[in-house]
This record gives C-alpha cells, structure tokens and sequence, in this order.
C-alpha cells in the first residue's frame, strides 16, 4: 500500500516521517495517551516511527500525523490497522497530543481517514475499539458515527491494567 496525504478541512493527514521524532517522544511520554494503548510501547519514537513505516509497506495498516492544515503543527495520530482486504475491514487507532485535546482533531482524523477507508480501500467495516474507562475516545467514536456494539469483556492487555472491558464500535460503508 502506497502511503498517501488525505485534506480534512482545516486539519491535513500524513504519513509520519523521521521528523516527526520530537513530537512521538512527546506522545509516547503522556501517560494521557499510554495509559489507554493496547500495546505497550517501549517509549522509543525511532522503533515507533520505523514500525509505522514498515506496516504501510506490508498493507497491515496506515498511520497518519493529524496536523493544522496552516500551520502544519502536528496534534495527534490516527491510523486505519488490522486491515484485512479478503474481508474488507480494518480498525481504527488514534491519540491527541495533550495540548490539542477537545479541538476536534481525533474526529476529524477518525472521520477522515473512515472515508478514505470506505473509498479508496474498498473496505465494508471498520471497527473502533476503546477501554470502557476512556470517556473521551467514546465521544470521538460516537461523534464520528461509530455505533457502539457491545463490551469486551476483559479483552485488552494494556499498559494501565492487565485486563480491562472494551466497547466496541464499528461503522459499515452502507451506513449513513
């Protein structure tokens, strides 16, 4: 898969690049984004980034920095992952830098890169999925029209806790 650059009003998304080492050390020191990642990280912006690189290569997932489309200040990330295109479905993943928390940029990335999924990867579903506890990604996936489905119960291994229930939402391409 091809990396691209997807225009979403005033915000631009792209695919990060070794310049962006300053502002994943940011990201991956907030205890406001690792407390709520699946994946434990080992804090290294390089190993993440490279990681990035890697998956849209293989077409495993796509990553993109959510920037100011003026500016060009990044302010969080948001990534289409577990794609599988025998079943046409994906997940989305995403996270704020602290400073631009409650501006709408994880909307807009979700709801972004939702409809790129939708058009240009011919997807069917694509799921969102968010620790019960997280109150704020529940608002973003409700905002970006993901119907909630249901709990997982005890689903994740995470930094914060060895098990916690998750919601699941999902938005299909028929929906309106």
């Amino acid at each position: 898969m091809e990396p691209v650059e997807i225009a979403a009003g005033r915000f631009q998304l792209r695919p990060w690049n070794e310049h962006d080492v300053e502002v994943v050390g940011k990201a991956l020191a907030d205890p406001g984004i690792t407390r709520w990642m699946a994946t434990p990280t080992d804090g290294d912006p390089h190993a993440w980034l490279a990681a990035r690189t890697e998956r849209w290569a293989t077409g495993e997932s796509a990553s993109f920095a959510v920037m100011d489309a003026v500016t060009g200040e990044v302010h969080g990330h948001v990534a289409l992952k577990n794609i599988v295109p025998r079943w046409r479905t994906g997940e989305i993943g995403y996270w704020t830098l602290e400073s631009a928390r409650g501006r709408g940029v994880a909307r807009h990335g979700v709801g972004a890169v939702t409809r790129w999924a939708f058009g240009a990867l011919d997807l069917h579903r694509v799921e969102l999925r968010h620790a019960v506890g997280n109150a704020a990604s529940c608002a973003v996936a409700n905002a970006a029209g993901y119907a909630l489905e249901g709990v997982l119960r005890d689903c994740v291994i995470g930094a914060a806790e060895p098990f916690t229930d998750v919601h699941l939402h999902a938005r299909l391409a028929t929906d309106t």
